[in-house]
C-alpha cells in the first residue's frame, strides 16, 4: 500500500530542505579553506612593524630548532605581531606595500607567525597530531579584512608571486620541512635571504641525499615539482635536479655530510640525466630544542 500523497510531498521537502542546507554548509567549508570569508578590520595600534616578531624568532637556534621555552616568554610579542595583521596587509593597504618584495615580505612572515603561534599554543603536540592537514585548514585568522587559514595563505595568495624559493621560505612547523631562520623577511634583503633559504634546505641531508646513482629528494620537489621546472630555462622540460644543483653548497664545511654541486655532476653527468630520483618520506617531528631529533 503506497504512502499518502502528503506524506510523499512532506518527505520530499524534507529531503529538498536537507539538501539546500547540506549545500549552504558544504558552500561556506569551501569559503572558510579559501580564506573567502571577510573579517573586521580592528583600529592599527600603531605604525605595522615587524619588531615583534623579529624579537620571537630570537628564539630559532642555528640549527632551525625551536627554544619553545623561550618561546612562550616571547608569547605576548608573538600574538602583538599576529593581532597587528588583522589592520594591515598589502591587499587592505596596498600604498604601504608598493614593491612585489614588499607584498611577499608580509605575506611570508605572516604565514610563519601564524604556524609559529600555533606550535607555541599547541605545544608540546606537533603537526602531526591534528591529522589530515587540519593544522594548515582548520583555523582561520583575521588578517587586513580576510579571515584567512594558512592553506589559504599558501595556495590563495602566495601562489601569485610565481616565486619556486617561496616553498623553501614557509616553516611548516616540522623537521623535514623548511625551517625558519632568525630574523623576518625584510623586503630590502629579501632576494638574497630567498636565495639563503633554498641553499638551507638544499644542503640539509634530510631534503637531498645522494646514494650512488640515486638522489633522494624531500617530498616538497615532488608537491612542487612543476613549479621548478617552470623555473628552468628549458622549462617543464628540464630536470628537477637542475633546479636542486643550483642551490646546492660548493662545500660542506657548514653542514657536514650534505652533497654538493660537484658530487652531484659525478654522479648524474652534465646534463644530470644519469641519476634515478627518488622521493623521501617528512619528518613530521616537532622542530623542538629540547627533545633530540630522531636517529
Amino acid at each position: 500500500m503506497s504512502a499518502p500523497v502528503p506524506f510523499r510531498r512532506r518527505a520530499i521537502c524534507l529531503f529538498g530542505v536537507a539538501l539546500a542546507v547540506l549545500a549552504v554548509l558544504v558552500a561556506g567549508a569551501v569559503l572558510y579553506v579559501r580564506g573567502a570569508l571577510p573579517a573586521a578590520v580592528p583600529v592599527a595600534a600603531g605604525p605595522f612593524t615587524y619588531t615583534p616578531y623579529a624579537s620571537a624568532l630570537d628564539r630559532v637556534r642555528p640549527s632551525g630548532d625551536l627554544d619553545f621555552a623561550g618561546l612562550q616568554q616571547d608569547r605576548a610579542a608573538l600574538e602583538q605581531f599576529v593581532a597587528s595583521l588583522a589592520s594591515v596587509s598589502p591587499r587592505l593597504r596596498p600604498e604601504l606595500f608598493p614593491t612585489q618584495e614588499d607584498g611577499l615580505a608580509y605575506w611570508l612572515n605572516a604565514y610563519n607567525a601564524l604556524v609559529l603561534l600555533q606550535l607555541v599554543e599547541r605545544h608540546p603536540e606537533g603537526v602531526s597530531s591534528m591529522g589530515f592537514g587540519r593544522f594548515y585548514w582548520g583555523r582561520a585568522w583575521p588578517v587586513g579584512g580576510e579571515r584567512l587559514t594558512l592553506w589559504a595563505l599558501e595556495q590563495r595568495i602566495l601562489d601569485e608571486y610565481a616565486d619556486p624559493r617561496v616553498h623553501f621560505a614557509l616553516f611548516q612547523g616540522t623537521r623535514g620541512g623548511p625551517s625558519l631562520d632568525g630574523a623576518p623577511y625584510q623586503p630590502e634583503f629579501l632576494d638574497a635571504q630567498l636565495n639563503d633559504a633554498s641553499r638551507r634546505f638544499m644542503g640539509n641531508p634530510r631534503h637531498v641525499r645522494l646514494a650512488g646513482d640515486t638522489v633522494h629528494l624531500a617530498r616538497l620537489f615532488e608537491a612542487h615539482q612543476q613549479d621548478f621546472l617552470a623555473a628552468l630555462p628549458e622549462g617543464r622540460g628540464g630536470n628537477v635536479l637542475q633546479f636542486v644543483w643550483a642551490f646546492l653548497p660548493d662545500t660542506c664545511e657548514e653542514r657536514p655530510g650534505c652533497d654538493t654541486r660537484g658530487d652531484l655532476d659525478r654522479a648524474c653527468g652534465p646534463r644530470l640525466d644519469r641519476c634515478r630520483v627518488t622521493f623521501m618520506p617528512e619528518d613530521l617531528t616537532l622542530p623542538d630544542a629540547a627533545v633530540p631529533p630522531p636517529r
